[in-house]
């Protein structure tokens, strides 16, 4: 089934508006799947449990398709009819589509999976390819959202959400979080150049 998933997902995410946004992107959406994977195996999680977060890393963006805000409704909506035209019980959807909500920012995660899918979204902020993926989504908030800031004030909104960010695995708290803690550092430096 997840080789199905990804297949579909894939073909949405390379077909669509998706393909212009240069953060919400395929790539993206890959590096959450690799993510969650990495995740999984540091923390033990059973093969049937991972393939349910898997499908939900899948789909955690695809609502991009439509609209922007409140895209994860969509993204429910299109796994949610996927994933019973290929057979899988209302139980594990259930599952699939709770990841989804848990990663609506401020993430509000529920259970262990939830969490694994909320750290693998934004696992990009605890390295080095942070300063990357924020060039690619403050383009694509002045293309799609029409919210232009000046470089101090992108910063200052990245320092932000960094400091209000919580990794919620066991994994991101003890490791993770040290790399966020230094992307935050760096931040705070190059805002100094402000003053």
């Amino acid at each position: 089934m997840l080789a199905k998933v990804e297949k579909y997902c894939t073909s949405l995410l390379s077909s669509t508006n998706i393909k212009k946004l240069p953060f919400h992107n395929l790539l993206h959406t890959q590096e959450v799947v690799q993510n969650a994977k990495f995740l999984c195996k540091e923390m033990h999680i059973s093969r049937t449990d991972k393939e349910l977060l898997l499908m939900a890393a899948w789909f955690h963006d695809t609502g991009f398709i439509e609209t922007y805000s409140g895209h994860e409704e969509i993204s429910k909506k299109l796994a949610t009819e996927f994933l019973r035209g290929i057979g899988l019980e209302k139980p594990s959807i259930q599952v699939v589509t709770d990841c989804i909500d848990a990663t609506i920012i401020p993430q509000s995660p529920t259970s262990q999976l939830q969490e694994i899918l909320c750290d693998a979204d934004v696992y990009h902020t605890s390295n080095l390819n942070f300063y990357y993926r924020k060039l690619l989504l403050r383009r694509e908030w002045e293309l799609f959202c029409d919210l232009k800031k000046s470089d101090k004030e992108w910063h200052e909104l990245n320092l932000v959400f960094l400091k209000n960010l919580h990794f919620k695995t066991s994994y991101g708290k003890r490791v993770l979080e040290g790399g966020k803690q230094e992307n935050i550092e760096k931040v705070e430096q190059i805002l100094r150049y402000y003053e």
